[in-house]
């Protein structure tokens, strides 16, 4: 957590079409109103935004995940991001259907990140 005047923590929340909408931009709004919200709320000046949080995804292009919500990455695999802490939202996959194979790339850039200390 950031202390008063440190820099936000970065956070990257991975997004794939098989993401829960909900998940995805629940957890976007919960980590943006840390630190602005109740000040906002009583009128404070002493806001401080706690995280910077971006979506990433194995592609730039904008695409639509679980129950057709659009999503627009922020930055994708290829640009190779990083950040001290990645989020893995819930997907929503069928009984039938399982998630090795689906992103190689994206997989690969999760290994990096946790290989270079990011928390998952």
């Amino acid at each position: 957590m950031s202390k008063a005047g440190a820099a936000p923590v970065e956070v990257l929340i991975v997004a794939v079409p098989e993401t829960a909408g909900s998940a995805l931009y629940g957890m976007l709004d919960v980590l943006l109103a840390a630190g602005t919200i109740w000040q906002d709320l009583v009128r404070s000046d002493a806001q401080q935004a706690l995280f910077s949080v971006r979506i990433v995804a194995p592609g730039c292009e904008p695409f639509s995940c679980g129950n057709r919500i659009p999503v627009r990455p922020d930055v994708c695999v290829a640009t190779d991001p990083a950040a001290p802490v990645v989020i893995l939202p819930e997907i929503w996959l069928g009984p039938d259907q399982d998630f090795p194979g689906r992103s190689p790339d994206l997989m690969d850039w999760i290994r990096r990140q946790y290989r270079q200390g990011a928390s998952l």
